[in-house]
C-alpha cells in the first residue's frame, strides 16, 4: 500500500470542492467523496489511489483531458505549494538547489509499503542543467499526465528560484508498464 501526505492532496481536495457543479462521482468512489469531504490534515497520510483517481477527475473534468492543461496545473500547484507550504524550497535564489531540495521533500510525500519504492531520484548534469526521473510503483492509466504535470511544476520552481529561460524535456519514459517512469532534464541560464 503507498500512501501520500495531505500537503499533496490539499490542492486536489480543494478544487474539487470549489467545482460543486460537477459529477465527481463518475471518477470518484464513495469512499474517495468520504475524504475529499473530510478535514485534510497536512502531516496525515491518505490513499495514493484516491489521490489518483482526484487528479484523473480534474484533469477530465477541468482540464478537460487535454495534456497541456497538465503543464499547467503543475506550474500552478508549484506556486501554491511554495507560498502555502514549503517556502524553504526557494530560500535561496538557486535552481539546482531548490530543484535538489524537492526532490528530497518529495520523498517525503509518500510512504509506501514496497521497500524498493523511490517516487524521484535527482542527479546533477552541470552547473545549470539537471535531470530528475520520477517513477511510480504500480501501472497508472493518467501517469503520462502526472509526467506532463511534473514538467510544468519543476519548470515552475526554476523560475521561482531565479533561474531565466528554463526548459524541460522529457528524455525517456515508460507510461504502461508495471512500474511507469518519466526521465526529465531541466535546463536554465
Amino acid at each position: 500500500m503507498t500512501e501520500v501526505k495531505g500537503s499533496l492532496l490539499l490542492d486536489v481536495v480543494r478544487l474539487i470542492r470549489a467545482n460543486k457543479d460537477r459529477d465527481w462521482k463518475k471518477y470518484l468512489n464513495d469512499r474517495d467523496l468520504e475524504i475529499i469531504q473530510s478535514q485534510i490534515l497536512p502531516s496525515s497520510w491518505y490513499p495514493l489511489d484516491t489521490y489518483e483517481r482526484a487528479e484523473l477527475a480534474i484533469y477530465q473534468e477541468i482540464g478537460k483531458g487535454k495534456i497541456e492543461n497538465a503543464l499547467v496545473w503543475g506550474r500552478f500547484a508549484m506556486d501554491d505549494l511554495v507560498k502555502r507550504v514549503y517556502q524553504n524550497l526557494i530560500e535561496e535564489q538557486d535552481p539546482l538547489l531548490a530543484l535538489e531540495r524537492f526532490a528530497l521533500f518529495r520523498k517525503t510525500l509518500f510512504r509506501s509499503s514496497d521497500p524498493d519504492f523511490q517516487p524521484i531520484e535527482f542527479k546533477q548534469l552541470g552547473p545549470n542543467n539537471a535531470r530528475i526521473t520520477i517513477k511510480l510503483n504500480h501501472p497508472l492509466e493518467l501517469f503520462e499526465v502526472y509526467a506532463h504535470q511534473s514538467m510544468g511544476s519543476f519548470e515552475r520552481l526554476v523560475e521561482l528560484a531565479g533561474g531565466k529561460d528554463g526548459k524541460v524535456a522529457m528524455v525517456e519514459h515508460d507510461w504502461k508498464g508495471s512500474r511507469p517512469y518519466a526521465v526529465l532534464e531541466i535546463s536554465w541560464k
